[in-house]
């Protein structure tokens, strides 16, 4: 049974449900007709103008991504700047946009989940504001930030002595500098996010709280395949003949 736009939008509210998002966000279908036929989903972090000449190369009729677009209140869409060459090429490929964003970080099972996972926490907890704590299988502070940087695939920021014992670690995916309060409440040793200031980190440190900063996008990225294996168990359980893909184009690597 083939789906429409809309059919998908739905289950993609099952998964991460869209009134769970902030008043601030912009989520949804963001661009294309709901009636529209889908038989391939191209899931990514971002759209991008690699992510949507993929979709085209891969026959997929919808992109659903984690970022949404016109986040800033755009208005114009002229091809002037980067971010109105990308609009429009949407419009002109024909191909429709679906965003999860906050929805899927406050979501259970969501960003953070899928974070944890990557970092093999486990006796995980659920904190305020989508927040995650867990046991790691890492004794200190410095062999988690080793383990992080490999799991992740990058380098991350350390704030803290690498010989302290660590028995709880709180992450938060994408931009968390406002949240290690919460990690401190909930008396974890360490705090791992996207993006974090110096200054910020430094005051964590003071307060017994190590800090890795580890980058908005790697934190966030191990969501996609999770939200691609989320949808197409949610089709096939429909019976929805559909194909979800995830994206090979992500800037960030």
């Amino acid at each position: 049974m083939s789906a429409t736009v809309g059919q998908i939008l739905e289950l993609v509210n099952g998964i991460a449900p869209f009134e769970l998002a902030e008043e601030w966000d912009n989520v949804g279908l963001l661009a294309g007709r709901p009636d529209a036929r889908v038989d391939t989903v191209l899931c990514a972090l971002d759209l991008s103008m690699d992510v949507l000449q993929e979709a085209g190369r891969r026959g997929a009729q919808l992109v659903l991504t984690h970022h949404p677009i016109l986040f800033r209140g755009r208005k114009n869409l002229n091809e002037t700047d980067g971010e109105g060459r990308l609009l429009c090429a949407l419009v002109r490929s024909g191909i429709a946009m679906i965003a999860a964003h906050t929805n899927f970080d406050n979501a259970s099972p969501g960003v953070n989940d899928a974070l944890t996972k990557a970092l093999g926490l486990w006796d995980v907890e659920i904190l305020e504001s989508g927040m995650r704590m867990g046991t790691p299988q890492q004794e200190t502070f410095g062999q988690f930030a080793d383990h992080a940087s490999r799991a992740l695939g990058g380098p991350v920021r350390r704030y803290g002595e690498p010989d302290r014992p660590i028995r709880r670690v709180a992450v938060l995916g994408g931009a968390g500098e406002d949240y290690a309060r919460i990690a401190l409440a909930a008396g974890a040793d360490a705090y791992l996010t996207g993006e974090m200031a110096y200054h910020k980190a430094l005051d964590a440190v003071d307060n017994g709280l190590c800090v890795l900063e580890a980058g908005h996008a790697a934190t966030e990225y191990p969501a996609i395949s999770a939200l691609r294996r989320g949808l197409q168990i949610a089709a096939d359980a429909v019976q929805y003949d559909i194909c979800v893909l995830q994206s090979e184009a992500e800037l960030f690597f």
